[in-house]
């Protein structure tokens, strides 16, 4: 659940509904994400970058 908590941001109450399938593919997903991420070198935005004007 940590790589859910890290890529989504969800906290473990978030998951807590979720079965053990449910759990697999999304940390599957999780994964993929994260390594699209460091691959391309992209970074998510800081919080409130879309409001930022330069």
């Amino acid at each position: 659940m940590a790589d859910l908590a890290i890529v989504f941001h969800w906290t473990p109450t978030d998951c807590a509904d979720f079965s053990l399938r449910e759990l697999m593919e999304w940390r599957e997903r999780a994964r993929q994400r994260s390594s699209a991420e460091e691959s391309n070198g992209a970074q998510p935005p800081p919080p409130g970058a879309a409001r930022q004007r330069r």
